[in-house]
């Protein structure tokens, strides 16, 4: 008889799986859904896959940069989508997908005023003094300047058209003048309030990238090319971000975006003699022949 009960507990327990694979499975798959993860990983679900867990969070656009709190200050109005996977020992591995819109009334701005910032920043009334007048300059400066784009795109090289690293190069050279130094130029970024223009960015296969970000950061960091959407006027906002994010804008920046007209060669023939004649519309000279 107790040779008969031991056998049946000895097959009753090969029936019953054991219960920790399936729980851990179960922990994978809580009842918590993606959107959950809007602002991060949920405290409860690190709490609950408490067992090597290895957690991987990949964000498009890429804004993983130390000096950006907010991945607005560097890319301008987007959606946001980010990607958490997880896999830990003895669980089937789980992946959430998060999209959020980054917008300025999505932001929480830092200072409210220029005013407020510089006189929380400056260590000393000659600092706040100076950073005053630097602002007032450089708010002057751009009211009295218009970039005149002769294409439709700026590379970062062409300065006088207004690139982020002209800018730049404004930026310093005032600071410079009234040596101010404690971070102004350096969370510059330009904003397209109106969409009027974008950053041109590309993916890691070096293609260019579907989304339109309507902000790019000032300086040679910023890479890529401003393009605009049309051949008119396009005003752009000089502001503050990072740690040092400002609402009140710095300056409006003015762009006049003309298309220059292309130019055609062409073979103008006469006898023996040829003659080829360049121009946005070109025509032989009396006596000549189209070739």
């Amino acid at each position: 008889m107790k040779r008969i009960v031991i056998s049946f507990a000895l097959m009753v327990s090969l029936l019953i799986p054991t219960a920790s694979p399936v729980n851990a499975a179960e922990k994978c798959f809580a009842n918590f859904a993606d959107s959950e993860w809007a602002n991060g990983t949920p405290s409860s679900v690190k709490s609950l896959l408490g067992f090597d867990l290895v957690e991987k969070i990949t964000k498009t656009p890429d804004s993983n940069l130390s000096f950006v709190i907010n991945s607005f200050y560097l890319f301008g109005e987007h959606s946001e989508i980010i990607k958490y996977n997880y896999l830990g020992k003895n669980c089937t591995n789980r992946e959430i997908i998060v999209s959020k819109s980054v917008n300025e009334q999505s932001l929480k701005y830092g200072y409210q005023t220029l005013s407020e910032f510089i006189s929380k920043s400056a260590t000393d009334f000659l600092i706040q003094e100076n950073a005053t007048k630097y602002y007032s300059n450089i708010k002057e400066y751009f009211s009295n300047k218009t970039f005149n784009v002769k294409s439709r795109q700026i590379l970062p090289q062409d300065e006088a058209s207004g690139s982020t690293r002209g800018i730049q190069r404004v930026l310093i050279n005032e600071s410079s003048k009234l040596q101010v130094s404690f971070g102004f130029f350096s969370n510059a970024f330009i904003y397209f309030p109106t969409k009027c223009a974008y950053w041109n960015t590309y993916d890691e296969n070096g293609s260019e990238t579907k989304e339109k970000i309507f902000a790019v950061i000032v300086g040679k960091g910023s890479g890529g090319t401003i393009k605009f959407e049309s051949t008119s006027n396009c005003t752009a906002e000089l502001r503050l971000g990072s740690g040092l994010s400002v609402a009140e804008k710095i300056a409006d920046i003015k762009y006049v975006v003309s298309s220059t007209p292309s130019t055609t060669t062409i073979t103008c023939k006469k006898g023996k003699t040829t003659k080829k004649v360049k121009g946005t519309n070109p025509k032989c000279p009396a006596g000549y022949k189209k070739a």
